[in-house]
């Protein structure tokens, strides 16, 4: 590589430990023109502003370990590679940058001196049809130490141990980014939130270890995985509503801190989803509406009654850290007090799909009890006594054992109570079984109830019993059409 005397100077003088302008800087950029490789510059101390911004450089650029006192402006930049490792600079301000490599940010610290953490906490409410978060940022207003909103980076992103302090709200503000590479940022420290609303990015997005103040990555388009996990920690909502993610979602050994810190998943679409956090998170977990071929969370970590919002999300298969009963389940459809039946037959379609079939019944049994909260007086009346007496057709065995209970009873009672038969005649000889059985039985007739008159206490138990059986067989019917009909 040849170098210019522009270029020597700013080599020689960062190499003496001497400050540099800003303006010198940009001019050794300007004289590098032509030269094959990129212009490195290590340990520099940059005095003042530096602005690239708007150029087509056919190099990269390696500021490597180098102080800057001013901001670094490189919007609408277009230039071959960008290697920041381990510098430090006040702001950096990427808007429009196209990056035909890589994006190097490892152990850079961006921003002014450490401030007061800010979280992402705006308000979230629920309606019937979705989930409201914060309105869309006003673009232009926003303010963060790194800005990188309508980036192109045709390799990665490498921002691992990259701190980032800011003021405000927003500590990475980059809205529309494509990357067709990853998104790496393993231990980021980040005093505000990050903004990745509707970023593309063809790999995965990686925050292991991350603290932060939030994520809004609202509309992401990631290719393989997003990776929230092993002690990320964030401080406010992190929202990744109506994001694409292929591969997995994981917020295993996760952190949410703070009493606004939502975990806000509305509309994800993602063929596995990991919720198993490292402790219970003190918002909401919002699930509304979200497609999921696999969910995996762990029992101790879920929300608190009330905070868990499920309404139409859609699963092929439920996993857990610990086996988990179908009770267990059902109490977790309940951390939900808002949701409709349609959760129970989702759960119910998973159990189904998986080959449980007696888990399924429990959890339709359950709908059925949930669906009755709902009724007239009558109706939860009508409701219990098919709870009792048939499991509203999803408990078959119960009415046996109701059918044998009654017949052992009764047959008990007419032993030691043996009534007259018709007309005084006793042509039939007297089985207190087939008589119960005769009374128990609405339709068919064994020509035991006609041949014998009960009177006084016997006519009151054979009334019970023939009441019994009309309602026992009522019962059977509502239920089994019911279980036909819903199973």
């Amino acid at each position: 590589m040849a170098w210019t005397g522009a270029v020597r100077r700013v080599q020689r003088a960062a190499a003496r430990g001497r400050p540099i302008s800003g303006s010198a800087l940009q001019e050794a950029v300007a004289d590098h023109e032509g030269n094959a490789g990129p212009l490195r510059i290590q340990g520099a101390r940059v005095a003042g502003a530096v602005d690239l911004s708007h150029r087509r450089l056919e190099f990269g650029l390696e500021f490597v370990e180098c102080r800057f006192s001013g901001p670094l402006d490189l919007r609408g930049l277009q230039v071959a590679s960008l290697d920041l490792s381990g510098s430090s600079v006040p702001a950096m301000l990427g808007d429009n940058l196209a990056v035909e490599g890589d994006i190097l940010l490892s152990g850079c610290a961006i921003g002014t001196a450490p401030g007061e953490p800010v979280a992402l906490s705006a308000e979230t409410t629920v309606v019937r049809d979705g989930v409201l978060g914060s309105h869309r940022v006003t673009e232009p207003s926003a303010e963060a130490p790194l800005r990188l909103a309508d980036a192109r980076v045709t390799g990665s992103l490498v921002a691992e141990e990259l701190r980032l302090y800011s003021g405000g709200l927003w500590s990475l503000f980059a809205p529309r980014l494509q990357v067709d590479g990853a998104v790496r940022g393993r231990e980021v420290k980040a005093t505000g939130a990050v903004y990745l609303r509707d970023a593309k990015v063809a790999h995965a997005v990686y925050f292991n270890g991350a603290h932060v103040g939030g994520i809004d990555a609202t509309g992401l388009s990631c290719g393989r995985g997003f990776y929230a996990d092993w002690g990320f920690r964030s401080r406010g909502q992190i929202l990744l509503r109506g994001a694409a993610v292929e591969s997995v979602v994981t917020f295993h050994d996760a952190t949410l801190e703070g009493p606004r810190a939502d975990l806000v998943l509305n509309r994800l679409t993602t063929p596995r989803l990991r919720l198993d956090l490292r402790s219970v998170p003190p918002g909401r977990v919002v699930l509304r509406d979200a497609q999921v071929g696999a969910l995996v969370d762990d029992s101790p970590t879920w929300p608190t009654a009330g905070r868990l919002d499920i309404e139409g999300l859609v699963y092929r298969r439920l996993g857990s850290v610990a086996p988990l009963s179908v009770q267990d389940r059902l109490s977790w459809l309940a951390l939900d007090e808002e949701a409709g039946v349609s959760v129970f037959e989702q759960l119910a379609a998973s159990y189904q799909t998986a080959g449980d079939e007696r888990a399924a019944r429990a959890v339709r049994h359950a709908r059925e009890r949930h669906l009755r909260r709902g009724d007239r007086f009558t109706g939860r009346v009508w409701g219990a006594v098919q709870d009792a007496l048939f499991g509203y057709g999803y408990a078959p065995r119960r009415a046996l054992l109701w059918l044998l209970a009654l017949v052992a009873a009764g047959s008990g009672w007419f032993s030691a109570h043996v009534p007259a038969p018709v007309g005084g005649s006793g042509q039939r000889a007297f089985d207190p079984v087939l008589y119960c059985l005769d009374l128990l039985i609405p339709v068919v007739s064994l020509g035991y109830r006609s041949a014998f008159d009960p009177v006084g206490w016997n006519k009151v138990v054979a009334l019970f019993l023939i009441v019994s059986g009309w309602l026992l067989a009522t019962a059977v019917v509502s239920g089994a059409s019911r279980a036909l009909g819903r199973g």
